[in-house]
């Protein structure tokens, strides 16, 4: 008869629940992982089959009594981990996102709204498409697979259990977060810059030919100018993301 006592069993189930804290946390926090369009369930069995994969190469971790102390302290470490690792690409993801919003309120498209589900909340129609846009540059990069990595080299690095020192220092993080107006308006300058110029060109008409109905000219105007803009200057934005993805990338060491 096959027999095993309780502190197997704590140690078995040790080995699945404190990578699956670890992974549910990125999952939670991380752009594409956290998006609305996935079930629930799905990401939970997501986490749970990564966690499943990458358990026997870990250390064996006991599981231990959820009314302790360390349990708690253990518990708080993975979850901030993991959160870490999400939240340094969500910032990115953020700047474009804010680069987009920018210039939908510019164009004037602002008045009309598109539920999100990636931020859940409405967005104007640029800065819904350049969400798309910048999650299809995403996953281009593999940046799915490079987090997925970076999380299997954190434990490595960042035991389950131990004092909590952070390859990616707090400095960096809340740098990288002060960063993001300063990248979205590199994003959006040269729109912005054309539409300025379009704005006093329109001033100027209006003060020189008072008769003329600016708000029956300058908004079509501003409409079609702004749209053949994003379809101009589109291919450039393309650059500037992917920097900014590959720089939140190469926060964390995958190698």
């Amino acid at each position: 008869m096959i027999e095993f006592s309780s502190a197997q069993a704590d140690l078995w189930l040790g080995a699945i629940f404190w990578p699956l804290v670890r992974i549910l946390a990125m999952v939670g926090a991380a752009p594409l992982f956290s998006h609305r369009a996935i079930p629930l369930r799905a990401k939970v069995a997501l986490a749970a089959a990564f966690a499943l994969a990458i358990a026997p190469n870990l250390p064996p971790q006991p599981l231990g009594d959820a009314l302790d102390p360390a349990f708690f302290g253990t518990l708080a470490r993975n979850v901030m981990i993991g959160l870490a690792l999400g939240f340094t690409v969500r910032i990115v993801f953020t700047g474009i996102e804010l680069a987009g919003q920018v210039v939908g309120l510019q164009v004037g498209l602002s008045f009309g709204g598109f539920f999100n589900p990636e931020m859940s909340d409405t967005d104007n129609p640029v800065a819904n498409f350049v969400s798309l846009v910048v999650l299809m540059l995403f996953l281009s990069l593999d940046g799915h697979l490079a987090m997925l990595a970076a999380l299997q080299r954190t434990f490595d690095v960042l035991p389950i259990a131990g004092p909590l020192s952070m390859p990616v220092g707090s400095e960096a993080i809340v740098r990288l977060g002060a960063e993001i107006f300063s990248s979205a308006l590199s994003i959006s300058l040269p729109i912005l810059a054309v539409m300025l110029l379009l704005n006093l060109v329109m001033g100027v008409m209006a003060r020189v030919a008072p008769q003329l109905n600016l708000f029956s000219v300058g908004f079509p105007l501003s409409l079609c100018v702004g749209l053949l803009l994003l379809l101009l200057f589109l291919p450039y934005m393309g650059p500037p993301m992917r920097a900014e993805i590959e720089r939140a990338l190469a926060l964390w060491p995958v190698r």
